[in-house]
């Protein structure tokens, strides 16, 4: 019983900072690094007919949304 409690208290981290990565850009260094998410900037996306272009808010890498609205 004691190794579900320390599952689901892991699970509640991860899932804890991801939302706050969301929210407000904090834990860059695991997120945006580690696992490869992207955030799009705020100076605008563009779109060529099939998919949505932006660039990375942290990187400026070139971005481009997929159809599960993910951004890579």
């Amino acid at each position: 019983m004691t190794a579900i409690y320390v599952i689901f208290g892991f699970m509640g981290i991860f899932y804890g900072s991801a939302i706050l990565y969301f929210a407000f850009g904090w834990f860059k260094r695991w997120y945006h690094d580690v696992l490869g998410w992207h955030r799009p900037d705020d100076s605008g996306q563009s779109y060529d007919g099939a998919s949505f272009h932006a660039h990375c808010k942290y990187c400026g890498k070139e971005i481009t949304q997929d159809s599960q609205g993910n951004w890579y």
